[in-house]
């Protein structure tokens, strides 16, 4: 199999908060040429989805967790707390045991979005 886009698409019955969380509070760029507000992360892309089949919150945030891997967690977290003072943390930045760095993040639905730094060894 030759896979030519890898899309991740969220959908929810509030897309211009999901729209908001994922453009302007973690910075992610959004796609114009498509109708549905699309946001470019390393080469794919995340669709948020108006769908009349989905209302209110993820019922299991964890099994599906969106992963985003950042050169800096720690100011990627601060400058996205700063956006919005009232977004919701599953977790602070934490070292792991295996040396990186990690902050879990609720999108409006209550997707787990985490923030990932591998360390230098």
């Amino acid at each position: 199999m030759q896979v030519h886009e890898l899309t991740l698409m969220l959908g929810t019955d509030q897309p211009e908060a999901m729209a908001r969380f994922y453009g302007e509070i973690l910075g992610l760029e959004r796609v114009a040429k498509f109708r549905d507000p699309v946001f470019a992360a390393a080469g794919g892309f995340i669709r948020i989805l108006d769908h009349s089949q989905i209302t209110g919150p993820t019922l299991e945030p964890a099994r599906m967790q969106i992963n985003l891997f950042v050169d800096d967690v720690a100011s990627e977290y601060a400058r996205a707390r700063a956006a919005d003072p009232s977004m919701r943390v599953q977790r602070e930045p934490e070292r792991e045991s295996w040396g990186g760095v990690v902050a879990t993040l609720l999108d409006p639905d209550g997707n787990f979005v985490q923030l990932l730094e591998y360390l230098a060894d």
